[in-house]
C-alpha cells in the first residue's frame, strides 16, 4: 500500500487541512443562518470527519512507525486539553446565558449539556427523536452531536487501531479491515433510511456516520502526509492540482445543491460526496503543489485554525438570537450581528481557553505565570460560569420551563357533510361556500387554520395531523375519502411543510381525486426544502387542468405578523389571512360545470 511519492516521515504543519476547515466551517455557518442559501451546507460536517479520520490516523501512524508504539494515554490527553476545555467554556456560558435571559428554556438547556458533558449528544437526540433538519423548539446546542461523534471515535479509535496494526503484518490488512468495517456502516445507513423521510436517526447515528470518518482513515494508510515527496514531477504536480481543483469544484457544487430531503444522500451519497472530499485532502497535503498555498491564505488559515471555536459559538449565537425574530425572514442587520459576534467569541475562545491550556495545561486556570491578569481572568470567569451551571443543573430551576407544544392541538378533524348543493350564477363562478363541502387534508398547518375554515364552511370535512407529509397522504385518503372524486368535489391540499416529495408522488395523490377541483396550497417554511415543494406545486397547477395554486408563500412574503417565531406556524392574523385566500381562492376558482361554461381557469391559476 506505500505510495511512489513517499520518503521519511517528518512531521510538519499542514496548512492546507486548515485551510479546508475554513471551508467546511464557513458552509456550516451559512447553512445555519439560512439554509435556503446553501441547502447542501450541512455536507460541511462531513468534511470535517473525513479530516478527522485522516489527520487522526495520519498521527498515530507517524507516532507507531517513528517510535514503535502509540502513547494512547497521551493521545488522549491531548485531545482532551484541545477539545474539553473549550467545548466546556461555551456549553456553560450558554447555561449561565439562559438561566438569566431565556429561562423559559432552562430545563431542555439542562438535559441538552448533560448530554453534551459526556458527549453523548447525538444518541441522546436519536432517543427524544430530535430532528436535526427542523427543530421546532431552540436547542443551541444541538450541533455538538458531530463533536460527541468525533469524541467517542478519538476515544475508541487510536485502541482498535493500535490492535489492528500490531496484529496485522501488512498495511493491506489493516485497510481491509477498516474498508469492511466502513462498508457496514453504510449498509446500515442505507437500511435505516427512508426515502422522503426526516432521517436525522442516521444523520446523528455514531454507526451510520463512522463510514465518513474510516474513509479518512483510510486515506492516512495510502498517502501519510509526512512520507510526502516535496520534488516531483511537473507532471506529477499538474496531475495533483488538478484532481484538488475539480474535486473543490465538485464539493462546492454539492454545497449549493444537494438538499437535506435528498433520500440519495442516504443511500451512498455520503460516501461518494466523501470520496470527493479525499481527492481534495490528497492534494491539499502535497508538499509539492499549489493548492495548499491557495487554501493556507491567510483568511482561511485565520478561519481554519479557529475553525473549532467558530463552530461551538456560531450555532447558540444564531439560535439564541434567531428566537425572537420571524425565522426566515431574519434581518439583515440581525444576520451582520450574529457573524461579527461568532467571530469575536471565537477569538476570545481560541486565544484566551483553547491555546493556553493546550500548551500549559490547566496550569493556565492558575494566576502564578508571566500572564497573571489574564490567567486571573480566565479562571474567576470560567469559575463562575461552572458554578451557575452546577446550580442550574441540579434543576431547581426546572419548573420555568415552558414547552411550546403544550396544550396545542396535534390533529383537527371534522366531518362534514360531502353532499355538495351547487349555486352558480349565470358566468358560472359564484359559489355558496355555505352550501359546498370541501375536504381540507393537510399538515400542523392545517391544524392551524382548521377551526376557522369550519367556521366559515360548515359542511367542511378537515383532516389536518402535525408532522404529516404528502407521501403519507394517498393511504389516508385511499381509507377515508374515497368519494372526493366527481367534478363537484372541492379538495383542498395543504402539504410540504415537513418534507420533500417526488413528481411521481405527487402525480398519483392528485390523479386519485380523478376529475375533482384540487386547490394546493404551496408553503412557506424556512427550511432547505420549501424551494423544492414549492415548484413541484407550482408545476402541478400548470400540468393539471382541475389543480389551482393557492400562492400562500408569495401572499405572506413580509408579512412577520403573521408567523410564530418559527416562521412556518401562524399567528391569529396568519390564520385568518390564509384561511381568506383558501376560501377566496375557491370562490372564484371553483365550476363544477366545467366544460358546461367557459372560463379560462389558466388566467386565474394562481391566486393571490
Amino acid at each position: 500500500m506505500e505510495n511512489n511519492h513517499i520518503q521519511k516521515e517528518k512531521a510538519r504543519y499542514l496548512a492546507g487541512l486548515d485551510g479546508l476547515r475554513a471551508v467546511a466551517v464557513i458552509a456550516i455557518i451559512i447553512y445555519h443562518l439560512n439554509p435556503e442559501w446553501l441547502p447542501g451546507g450541512f455536507l460541511g460536517v462531513d468534511t470535517f470527519f473525513v479530516i478527522s479520520g485522516y489527520l487522526i490516523t495520519s498521527l498515530l501512524l507517524y507516532e507507531y512507525r517513528t517510535k514503535g508504539t502509540i502513547d494512547l494515554k497521551g493521545f488522549w490527553i491531548r485531545r482532551f486539553k484541545r477539545l474539553i476545555p473549550a467545548a466546556f467554556f461555551m456549553i456553560t456560558a450558554v447555561l449561565t446565558y439562559t438561566l438569566f435571559f431565556e429561562i423559559e428554556m432552562i430545563q431542555r438547556m439542562k438535559q441538552d449539556a448533560v448530554a453534551a458533558f459526556f458527549y453523548v449528544s447525538n444518541w441522546w437526540y436519536i432517543f427524544q427523536d430530535v430532528s436535526y433538519f427542523d427543530s421546532a423548539e431552540s436547542q443551541p446546542l444541538l450541533h455538538l452531536w458531530s463533536l460527541a461523534i468525533e469524541e467517542q471515535f478519538y476515544l475508541i479509535w487510536p485502541l482498535v487501531f493500535f490492535l489492528l496494526i500490531r496484529k496485522n503484518k501488512s498495511m493491506a490488512g489493516v485497510f481491509g479491515i477498516t474498508l469492511l468495517i466502513s462498508l457496514i456502516s453504510l449498509v446500515i445507513m442505507v437500511v435505516l433510511a427512508e426515502p422522503m423521510q426526516d432521517n436525522s436517526r442516521v444523520y446523528f447515528g455514531t454507526d451510520t456516520r463512522l463510514q465518513t470518518l474510516l474513509l479518512g482513515v483510510m486515506l492516512a494508510y495510502i498517502w501519510p502526509p509526512f512520507k510526502l515527496k516535496r520534488a516531483v514531477d511537473v507532471d506529477v504536480k499538474r496531475w495533483i492540482d488538478g484532481i484538488g481543483v475539480v474535486s473543490l469544484l465538485i464539493l462546492i457544487y454539492f454545497f449549493f445543491t444537494v438538499n437535506s430531503s435528498d433520500y440519495w444522500i442516504y443511500f451512498g451519497g455520503l460516501y461518494l460526496i466523501s470520496a470527493v472530499t479525499l481527492l481534495l485532502i490528497a492534494s491539499s497535503v502535497h508538499p509539492s503543489t499549489m493548492l495548499p498555498k491557495i487554501l493556507g491564505n491567510p483568511v482561511f488559515l485565520w478561519i481554519g485554525t479557529r475553525s473549532y471555536s467558530l463552530y461551538l459559538w456560531h450555532y447558540p449565537v444564531i439560535v439564541l438570537m434567531n428566537r425572537h425574530f420571524i425565522q426566515g425572514q431574519i434581518p439583515w442587520y440581525i444576520i451582520i450581528i450574529e457573524v461579527i459576534m461568532t467571530g469575536v467569541f471565537a477569538e476570545v475562545s481560541y486565544r484566551f481557553i483553547e491555546t493556553p491550556i493546550r500548551k500549559e495545561g490547566f496550569r493556565a486556570l492558575w494566576p502564578v505565570n508571566k500572564a497573571r491578569i489574564q490567567a486571573g481572568v480566565r479562571t474567576v470567569v470560567f469559575g463562575v460560569f461552572i458554578i451557575i451551571s452546577g446550580v442550574v443543573l441540579t434543576g431547581i430551576f426546572d419548573h420555568h420551563q415552558v414547552n411550546l407544544g403544550d396544550g396545542k392541538e396535534t390533529e383537527f378533524v371534522v366531518e362534514g357533510s360531502n353532499e355538495s348543493i351547487v349555486s352558480i350564477d349565470e358566468e358560472g363562478e359564484a359559489v355558496n361556500l355555505l352550501e359546498e363541502a370541501p375536504l381540507l387534508i393537510g399538515d400542523s398547518i392545517t391544524v392551524d387554520i382548521g377551526e376557522y375554515i369550519s367556521g366559515n364552511i360548515p359542511n367542511a370535512t378537515i383532516d389536518g395531523a402535525v408532522g404529516r407529509q404528502l407521501n403519507d397522504t394517498l393511504e389516508l385518503a385511499r381509507e377515508k375519502y374515497d368519494e372526493y372524486k366527481s367534478k363537484e368535489d372541492i379538495v383542498v391540499l395543504q402539504l410540504g411543510t415537513n418534507g420533500d416529495f417526488t413528481d411521481d408522488t405527487l402525480h398519483d395523490l392528485i390523479t386519485f381525486f380523478e376529475d375533482a377541483d384540487i386547490y394546493f396550497v404551496n408553503t412557506r417554511v424556512p427550511r432547505d426544502w420549501e424551494g423544492n415543494v414549492n415548484e413541484h406545486i407550482y408545476d402541478a397547477a400548470e400540468r393539471y387542468d382541475n389543480v389551482t395554486l393557492v400562492d400562500w408563500y408569495t401572499y405572506s412574503e413580509g408579512q412577520n405578523g403573521y408567523f410564530a417565531n418559527d416562521g412556518v406556524h401562524l399567528l391569529p392574523e396568519g390564520v385568518e389571512a390564509l384561511s381568506n385566500l383558501i376560501i377566496d381562492t375557491i370562490r372564484d376558482n371553483h365550476n363544477p360545470t366545467k366544460g358546461e361554461v367557459d372560463i379560462d381557469r389558466n388566467q386565474i391559476r394562481s391566486a393571490k
